[in-house]
């Protein structure tokens, strides 16, 4: 009989070892706040709200970042989304709120979770950047320190957080979700390492207009999730500080379709890259202001160019044309610039080609 209860006991105490999610105690407006999230604990067929304790500020308090979790009723693949890594990128937040207002979980095999606005404090202060408040302050690239350090700044810390609070161990894809940067733009365009085993089907379900394959960035959230073996894309949505409905829906058509791929949702998958017709390219060039004026960018997005076509025209104050820039090849114009005050070294025009080069066979 002792060896009976020894035995119940231990089986008790091993189900609760698997039940990790961590809850601080604390509940703001009525949302749970975690330190970490196991889909294990999670009820099927139910959308969850939660926020993550993020990193400390300088008055002693947590940062907290929204979560969403839609637990199907059903096992199967775990997609992650995420927005809000640069602060004024802001398309993304749109298109999980879409995803999560269309997901019935009750239908859903797997599950889907997202985090939105990761970047607190860039979000708040309209900026790409998370803003370090210590000595005479600074911002970091919130998108150059993934997968974080637990002992870092705040801003690493806030990053080492998310990475290891939510997506360690809950996903098996995750996408991140951004925009140009302010003052520029793209339109529907995604990262994507095809070294990667499961990248290039994950890129091409989506109806991007343009796809960069590309090496990764050291640092970046997608080459961490990479090197986790998270199979993951950057997923760029139009322009900074705005919604994009046009880009947006199709970027919700891309998320259903992977839903769809992955065996998580019944039904056909619509529109992808290859009947959007989507240019795939490895090759991009950034043509940069030498100096500083009133710029008029000559080209559109998606627009095909030839070498030496005139790409923007700068002005100074008088109206007097102080420099011209033209295109070094044939190519497609993959982002603009859309502000006209260019100081030095601003984008102007990003250009994208097929680069033929063994050298550029992974991306240059």
């Amino acid at each position: 009989m002792k060896r009976l209860c020894a035995s119940i006991l231990l089986c008790f105490m091993a189900s609760c070892a698997c039940a990790a999610t961590g809850y601080t105690g604390d509940t703001v407006d009525g949302v749970k706040v975690i330190r970490t999230l196991d889909l294990a604990d999670l009820e099927g067929g139910k959308i969850h709200r939660f926020y993550l304790q993020g990193a400390s500020n300088g008055v002693g308090q947590h940062w907290l970042v929204p979560v969403l979790v839609a637990k199907g009723s059903k096992p199967g693949k775990r997609l992650g989304l995420q927005a809000g890594v640069h602060g004024d990128e802001l398309n993304g937040t749109r298109l999980i709120h879409r995803v999560f207002e269309t997901l019935d979980p009750a239908a859903l095999s797997g599950s889907v979770i997202a985090v939105i606005g990761a970047n607190s404090t860039g979000l708040l202060a309209n900026s790409r950047y998370f803003q370090l408040q210590h000595d005479s302050g600074g911002g970091v690239d919130f998108n150059r320190i993934w997968p974080g350090k637990a002992d870092g700044n705040a801003a690493e810390q806030q990053v080492h957080r998310i990475f290891n609070g939510i997506w360690a161990g809950n996903a098996d894809a995750v996408i991140d979700l951004h925009t140009q940067s302010t003052g520029t733009a793209y339109p529907l365009y995604i990262y994507a390492d095809y070294r990667v085993a499961g990248v290039k089907a994950l890129a091409e379900m989506i109806p991007a207009d343009i796809i960069k394959i590309d090496p990764g960035e050291p640092g970046a959230a997608e080459q961490a999730f990479n090197d986790a073996g998270m199979v993951s894309i950057t997923l760029e949505i139009g322009a900074a500080k705005v919604y994009q409905p046009e880009l947006i829906a199709r970027a919700l058509v891309g998320i259903d379709n992977v839903l769809k791929n992955y065996g998580m949702l019944p039904g056909k998958p619509g529109r992808d890259a290859k009947a959007q017709h989507s240019f795939i390219g490895n090759q991009t060039q950034s043509i940069r202001a030498g100096g500083g004026g009133f710029t008029e960018v000559l080209v559109a997005l998606n627009q095909d160019v030839k070498a030496g076509q005139l790409l923007a025209v700068q002005r100074n104050g008088f109206g007097d044309i102080t420099a011209r820039y033209s295109a070094p090849f044939d190519a497609r114009v993959a982002s603009i610039g859309t502000d006209p005050l260019r100081e030095p070294g601003s984008l102007l025009v990003r250009l994208i080609r097929i680069n033929t080069d063994a050298a550029c066979s992974d991306g240059c």
